[in-house]
């Protein structure tokens, strides 16, 4: 019983890790472009600030 139990914790740790993409690019993010997987990056500068309220144009 002790066996099979360390066998299943080394079998999730294995999916856990193909899944992270440890042993290469993850299924899920098969097809995606680099531009994709960066942060929308905002613009503070747009933003003024009123008085008592945030104005964005």
């Amino acid at each position: 019983m002790r066996t099979f139990f360390i066998l299943l914790v080394l079998v999730n740790l294995g999916v856990f890790a193909f899944g992270q993409g440890w042993f290469g690019q993850a299924r899920s993010e098969a097809g995606r472009s680099p531009a994709s997987k960066t942060q929308v990056q905002l613009n503070p500068d747009s933003a003024k600030l009123g008085r008592g309220q945030l104005q964005v144009p």
